[in-house]
């Protein structure tokens, strides 16, 4: 059976701790809009010689994975929350990446 890759898009304070967990056992692409941050990580994973993940910004890598994980924000606000609602542009901005 063929490796599985998974693809996270949004590298922040829950996608990137992801993108290093899944790296453990499977091919990690990971996504972010963010060339000051892909440029750390790709900095520091060589570093650590991490070899299953790669850190890109170039949205047509994500087409190469199996799965998809899209950890972007969803801000709640205090209108939001009158209305039970969060703000879900960067999520539905994020389906067009692919």
């Amino acid at each position: 059976m063929k490796p599985k890759t998974v693809c996270v898009v949004g590298l922040g304070y829950v996608g990137l701790p992801l993108a290093n967990a899944f790296s453990k056992h499977l091919r990690v692409i990971g996504f972010d809009i963010d060339d000051d941050k892909i440029g750390d990580l790709n900095n520091n994973n060589n570093n650590n010689n991490n070899n299953n993940i790669e850190f890109t910004t170039d949205p047509s890598k994500i087409k190469h994975a199996d799965f998809v994980i899209i950890a972007v924000p969803t801000p709640v606000t205090k209108s939001n929350l009158m209305r039970q609602t969060c703000d879900m542009s960067n999520f539905l901005a994020s389906k067009n990446l692919y």
